[in-house]
């Protein structure tokens, strides 16, 4: 038998209290397994090279040649 059905076959049986404080468990061992969870937030910023002006606009020279009448 697991544990989870082991836990799930005595959860009925628990007193309101008892009911209580494995909430609180619960909920404080999710909390901590989130925080140990990566997400993008915790990269550190990419760093792409400078921002283009309209000076330094590339546009022109990648797109096939115009030719005008």
């Amino acid at each position: 038998m697991s544990t989870l059905a082991e836990i799930e076959m005595a959860v009925p049986h628990l007193a309101a209290d008892e009911l209580s404080h494995l909430e609180r468990l619960i909920r404080s061992l999710r909390v901590r397994q989130t925080k140990k969870q990566r997400s993008a937030f915790d990269l550190a910023p990419l760093q792409h090279g400078k921002v283009l002006n309209a000076e330094d606009d590339l546009l022109d020279e990648m797109l096939p040649a115009r030719h005008t009448i």
